[in-house]
């Protein structure tokens, strides 16, 4: 399938929003980590086993890391396509 120009252009404009978003969450997730001295991923399964409770803070990291995990494979379907 060939891509119009247009196409390209929408494309890589939503590459850029990903992108942004990444770096919003990705900045979030590295302050959580400082703030609590723990990896994401350690987090990841102490929250989902029940360790961690309900604060807003583990929500907010629970939440930002799963959006993350959405906008990376978002970005690596658009870079697939824009290659």
């Amino acid at each position: 399938m060939e891509l119009t120009e247009e196409i390209k252009i929408s494309l890589k404009r939503e590459y850029t929003l990903c992108s942004n978003a990444m770096a919003f969450y990705e900045k979030a997730i590295k302050d959580f980590e400082q703030k609590y001295h723990s990896p994401t991923d350690t987090f990841l399964k102490q929250f989902e086993s029940g360790k961690m409770g309900d604060d807003a803070d583990f929500l907010d990291w629970y939440a930002f890391a799963k959006l993350l995990e959405q906008w990376e494979k978002t970005q690596s379907v658009l870079r697939s396509v824009l290659q």
